[in-house]
């Protein structure tokens, strides 16, 4: 199927941190995520964000190769092709050891999940919550109202002075598919990080606007962070609301907020995790797990890796199973104890079910093609001397995708 941005033939990823960065301040009236499944879930079955049957990937796709020509996927695959891009079954990794878990460390500034309702049948308010200084919007919502609907985020200034705001990363993919939506504005939003653009000055009452046309059955999943600073420097304090729209902006202070469903919103206290993961290559084949579930029988998280968060709307205490938003900036460490120079594979396996992938390594951005979880992609391939080496590496799981995300390694 032909995918499409706002209604017109979708641009490459590598331009949505532009377009987003097109935002508007505007004065008011007023002064899907797949959750992470157990390992081994089954991935037969593609469905839309509320449940339904999509139709089935052409045979590219499913090799892992991306599909559809006029596909915003398709660029994507570009920087994965310039890798080993090798799609292999996961048994021919196993048995592999699991890797010592590191500790993490929080890092940034808070987190906005907006992915419930995750799937809206009527316009209105998905959350809202007030933050300050740097913060991170992350949003996933499918178009279930039966007409076009602007997936919005609107950033109010409800303080009694002038609030700046400066944009330090954005991105985002509207899709047929979820995971397809989730992998652009993933890519899109690792190009565009650490940047640090002025994008508004609002005075007391007005609202900056990020907002993407969304068509029937469409998904919009993307990112957007900002920085709110009050005119002689230091944090200022923001109200942030998703919502999606028909017609003219409404007033987001006076948007109701729409009933949540089984997904989850809230604000968490920080939005990256930092963190080491050392792998010697006397271990053989050895895994570790990346946005494991935080409970039950398939938990298998690092230390530090999930924080409590808070549903503004209602006060109860929520949970981001899978760390949708979050990015990890691993250090990988590679210590080589053998005599010679050794090969080392590094693959990405979604142990829990399928989805389109992206991560950075050494400095690029890689995506891959579609992936369930009885395969592994090979996105990586280096040789290590006796020195070692360190590789940074970033991870986040897409939306629409599956966790966790397991990298495995390999050395011959």
């Amino acid at each position: 199927m032909r995918r499409r941005w706002n209604g017109k033939k979708l641009l490459p990823a590598v331009l949505a941190a532009a377009l987003l960065a097109s935002g508007s301040a505007m004065a008011s009236p007023q002064a899907g995520l797949g959750a992470a499944e157990p390992e081994g879930g089954s991935a037969a079955a593609l469905r839309a964000a509320d449940g339904t049957p999509l139709p089935e990937r052409d045979a590219s796709a499913a090799a892992g190769l991306g599909g559809g020509s006029a596909s915003g996927s398709a660029s994507l695959q570009a920087a994965a092709m310039a890798t080993p891009n090798l799609i292999v079954p996961i048994e021919t990794l196993k048995p592999a050891v699991a890797l010592s878990k590191p500790a993490l460390s929080p890092a940034g500034g808070p987190l906005i999940l907006s992915d419930s309702p995750e799937s809206p049948t009527t316009p209105g308010g998905f959350y809202r919550d007030t933050v300050s200084g740097s913060f991170r919007v992350f949003y996933h919502h499918y178009n279930k109202t039966g007409a076009e609907l602007q997936v919005a985020v609107a950033v109010t200034n409800t303080s009694g002075y002038k609030v700046k705001l400066y944009e330090e990363g954005a991105g985002a993919g509207v899709d047929y598919y979820p995971d397809i939506a989730g992998q652009i504005g993933l890519e899109a939003f690792l190009a565009d990080r650490g940047s640090r653009r002025p994008v508004a000055v609002l005075l007391p009452g007005q609202s900056y606007w990020v907002s993407h046309a969304v068509p029937v059955t469409y998904t919009a999943s993307g990112f957007l962070q900002l920085r709110a600073e009050a005119p002689g420097g230091g944090s200022a304090p923001v109200t942030v609301t998703t919502l999606g729209y028909a017609g003219a902006r409404p007033d987001p202070l006076a948007e109701p907020i729409l009933p949540r469903d089984k997904h989850v919103r809230g604000t968490f206290p920080h939005y990256d995790r930092t963190g080491t993961l050392v792998y010697d290559t006397s271990l053989g084949n050895a895994l570790i797990r990346v946005s494991s579930a935080p409970s039950g029988q398939w938990a298998d998280f690092m230390p530090g890796e999930y924080e409590p968060g808070v549903d503004a709307t209602t006060g109860e205490s929520v949970v981001n199973s899978g760390n949708y938003g979050v990015i990890y900036d691993f250090n990988v460490q590679i210590d080589n104890t053998s005599e010679g120079k050794r090969t080392v594979g590094v693959y990405l396996n979604p142990s829990g079910g399928s989805g389109h992938y992206t991560l950075g390594w050494a400095n690029k951005r890689l995506s891959s093609g579609y992936l369930n979880y009885t395969q592994a992609w090979q996105f990586a391939e280096l040789k290590v001397g006796k020195k070692g080496k360190t590789v940074p590496s970033r991870l986040s799981l897409t939306g629409g995708s599956s966790g966790p995300q397991v990298l495995y390694f390999t050395n011959k």
